[in-house]
């Protein structure tokens, strides 16, 4: 049975990328597949009792059945490819459409500090309209969906939503036929029918439950419970991933078995007969599905479930290969695009990996440690080592840390999730009870948070490995070398295991060697006492300052999660002055990495409503939000070591100035170890008008070059900062050209040091004493396969 599932997940993979070819690959599977088996009966009835024919027959046989399963998938895909696709609808084109949707999977946040009101969910499309070309109904299009909603409500599985958009077809193979972007706020019609709406119900209890729980705890407890993982925050989540953990952010398919463990053992001690029992377990089985949401791992379990009870109930048991690919066959006949899926991929290797290999690991270790000990380590490493090849297409690392954090993580997760279904069951009918669970699942939950925290902090604990296919064909190699040395190795020759177990170790210790390279390495090449800080975060900016014992940040970057990477690799924990010195997504987008950290904040003038909402999230995290002017001045640290700072631009007194580029807060720190101005996205008539208003001062060491080094530069403003450093905050491979040659010869023909984020990395300047400059950064320019570099800048003379 496995052969031919994982035949049928091929041809599913295949087919649904190239949907025309579909109808032709499934006739020609399926004759096939009746052409084996009518030459399995002629080669039978010629000798019938032949060993070698016997085998003949059935290899070709087992070919057969591969061939029907691809048939009958290639079939699936060609009947289902033009409901997913209708022509009349694509004729419509990009046009703007009044659209009518199904929600399919709960909604979750997909907003930014600039819009955060936007919400992603997955829907189907049951109608179009367009003025004056009617209206198409009865349609089946599976869609992702991005739409701002009010107040950012959160739609629910089985509501009915109405909004205006364009459709932006996918790739064939996608699990979505298009992506729908709206372009106005997305309206709730109607509710859920009445077979989903107490899930709802009980979800949003829990959900609320939840949130009122501290911590990394209280976000995980929805996920682990019934999958809701609309709380999760990008740190969580990011924690989660880094340590190997994120499959325990959603519910486990395992527990599709406890459900119906619970129910059959409930039912037999009532008295109840077997047919009863297992339809009790089927209703029970089906319930628990809705209520958690049908995810693909939930799928693949219940149908298991649903297989082992039906056959055993009725004295046919079936072992689990058998079930696991039983199952996966009918869920790829059912919806072949499931095949390109991540989550139903990783759950079918892991669950493959727990069947096959868990048991021969267990032996092996069992050599060395007790078996219990044995057998516990055994379940993540055989999961892993399973599921590890595809893992490398959405993370091209290999997390070394992954089993011991599922060693220490997994226990955990049981009780949390069992006392979260509960206190989940108990909202409606005793909120206090209901309370005292969650608290009690918020322990474990916690312990599963901090387990990942610390994992994911830990500086070798990944190593790099090549990104696409590439890398996983590469790691497939040494994945089917284990696999087969715990399967076959009383039948393999002692040189050929030997062999094998030599090349293992090899690659093990290659692999240790480049973990604690890239992971210690820059650790210990970072300098400790650095003064100013470019954080690598892309096409944006986020440049840290330190004296005093304080830090200052300006700009957070387009994206959270590199700016709190960097933070978090400079151990700051606090940001005594916090910049935003205007409200483009690539200066603000990352605000989330620094919500609750900042004491004070200096914003930019506002252009729109969702500006101010920047300024209330800071102001709700207990920041003083204050907007900046020039002449504003204030200290960044205290004591002998504290610095200044002055803000340059935007200047009310030389006249109106519009939100934006050229309204950037202009900055110089003056700091014990070095004097930096900082130029936001200004342009160059705005440069001159600041240098035609006020004095600079003295020239300074260091310059932030404006608008990740655009063409858009003052040459005068470049030669009277006179700078010895030029820092470009920009991201590699960007659209937009930066930096430009232009604003490169201007700085550098001025004397500076040119030192970029997108050839460097995280760059670091720190003091030598002597009025002289040690710069770091993650990568040597000169040779980017270093893992730090660092490079001399002299004093002024």
């Amino acid at each position: 049975m496995l052969v031919p599932a994982g035949a049928s997940w091929v041809g599913a993979v295949a087919c649904t990328a190239a949907t025309e070819s579909a109808s032709l690959v499934g006739g020609t599977a399926l004759l096939l597949a009746v052409v084996g088996v009518v030459l399995v009966l002629v080669l039978r009835r010629a000798d019938p009792s032949g060993t070698r024919r016997a085998r003949l027959c059935g290899l070709i046989l087992l070919g057969s059945c591969c061939a029907a399963s691809i048939g009958v998938v290639a079939a699936s895909v060609a009947v289902h490819a033009g409901e997913r696709r209708p022509a009349a609808l694509i004729s419509l084109g990009g046009a703007q459409l009044d659209l009518e949707l199904v929600v399919t999977a709960d909604g979750v946040p997909a907003g930014s500090a600039v819009d955060p009101s936007t919400v992603r969910f997955s829907a189907e499309l049951v109608s179009v309209s367009q003025p004056g070309a009617g209206r198409l109904s009865d349609l089946a299009v599976p869609v992702m969906v991005f739409a701002p909603t009010e107040d950012g409500r959160l739609p629910r599985i089985g509501e009915h939503w109405r909004l205006d958009a364009k459709l932006h077809w996918t790739e064939s193979g996608d699990a979505r036929a298009a992506l729908v972007f709206a372009s106005d706020v997305a309206r709730r019609t109607s509710g859920p029918p009445h077979t989903v709406s107490w899930s709802s119900g009980l979800r949003s209890g829990l959900v609320g439950l939840a949130g009122s729980l501290p911590g990394a705890g209280g976000e995980l407890l929805p996920g682990l419970a019934i999958g809701d993982v609309s709380g999760l925050s990008d740190a969580v989540q990011t924690s989660m991933q880094l340590s190997s953990l994120s499959h325990l952010t959603a519910v486990s398919g395992a527990n599709c078995m406890v459900i119906v463990w619970l129910v059959s053992a409930a039912a037999a001690r009532l008295g109840a007969g077997r047919r009863l029992r297992i339809v009790l377990a089927l209703f029970a089985l089906a319930a628990f599905v809705v209520l958690v949401t049908p995810q693909p791992s939930v799928q693949r379990a219940a149908f298991m479930a649903a297989i082992v009870l039906v056959l055993g109930g009725f004295g046919r048991p079936m072992r689990g290969l058998a079930v696991l690919s039983l199952a996966s066959l009918g869920l790829l006949v059912a919806d072949p695009w499931l095949g390109g899926q991540y989550g139903f991929g990783l759950s079918v290797l892991a669950t493959a990996g727990l069947l096959l290999l868990s048991g021969p690991l267990t032996q092996v270790l069992a050599r060395w440690v007790p078996r219990r000990l044995a057998a516990v380590i055994a379940v993540p490493t055989a999961a892993q080592l399973a599921c590890q090849p595809m893992l490398v297409l959405l993370d091209p690392t290999l997390p070394l840390g992954g089993v011991p954090a599922n060693l220490l993580a997994d226990p955990a997760a049981t009780p949390a999730t069992l006392l979260g279904l509960l206190a989940c069951l108990l909202v409606p009918v005793s909120v206090p009870l209901a309370t005292m669970l969650a608290w009690l699942g918020w322990l474990p939950a916690t312990w599963i948070g901090a387990v990942a925290h610390w994992f994911a902090a830990l500086p070798a604990a990944r190593v790099p490995w090549p990104e696409g296919a590439v890398g996983a064909v590469l790691l497939s190699a040494p994945t089917a070398a284990v696999v087969v040395l715990l399967l076959f190795r009383a039948s393999l020759p002692r040189a050929a295991t030997r062999s094998i177990g030599v090349a293992l170790l090899l690659l093990a210790v290659v692999l240790g060697g480049v973990s604690l390279g890239a992971g210690l390495g820059p650790v210990l090449q970072r300098p400790a006492e650095w003064a100013v800080a470019a954080c690598d975060v892309g096409q944006g900016d986020a440049v840290l300052l330190r004296s005093g014992g304080a830090v200052a940040l300006v700009d957070v970057g387009p994206d959270p999660e590199p700016l709190r990477r960097c933070l978090d690799e400079l151990g700051i924990g606090r940001i005594e002055l916090l910049i935003l010195t205007h409200y483009d997504l690539d200066h603000v987008g990352g605000l989330a990495a620094v919500v609750g950290m900042a004491d004070r904040v200096l914003v930019g003038p506002v252009d729109d409503p969702q500006d101010e909402r920047i300024a209330a999230e800071l102001r709700d995290a207990g920041a003083e939000v204050s907007s900046a002017a020039a002449g504003d001045t204030g200290t960044l640290g205290s004591g002998g070591g504290a610095g200044t700072w002055r803000v340059l631009w935007p200047d009310p007194a030389a006249g109106a100035v519009e939100p934006g580029n050229d309204a950037s807060i202009a900055m110089r720190f003056d700091l014990p170890q070095a004097s930096v101005v900082l130029l936001g996205d200004l342009g160059e008539e705005s440069q001159d008008r600041l240098l035609a208003r006020h004095g600079l001062g003295a020239p300074v060491d260091i310059v932030k070059v404006a608008h990740h080094g655009s063409a858009d530069q003052s040459a005068r403003l470049a030669a009277r900062l006179d700078a010895r450093i030029a820092l470009i905050s920009v991201g590699a491979d960007n659209d937009y050209g930066h930096p430009t040659r232009s604003a490169l010869e201007l700085y550098a023909g001025d004397g500076a040091v040119l030192e970029r984020t997108d050839q460097l990395g995280t760059i670091l300047v720190t003091p030598d004493g002597s009025g002289a400059f040690r710069i770091w950064s993650e990568r040597a320019a000169i040779e980017p396969a270093d893992v730090g570099g660092t490079s001399d800048v002299g004093a002024r003379r």
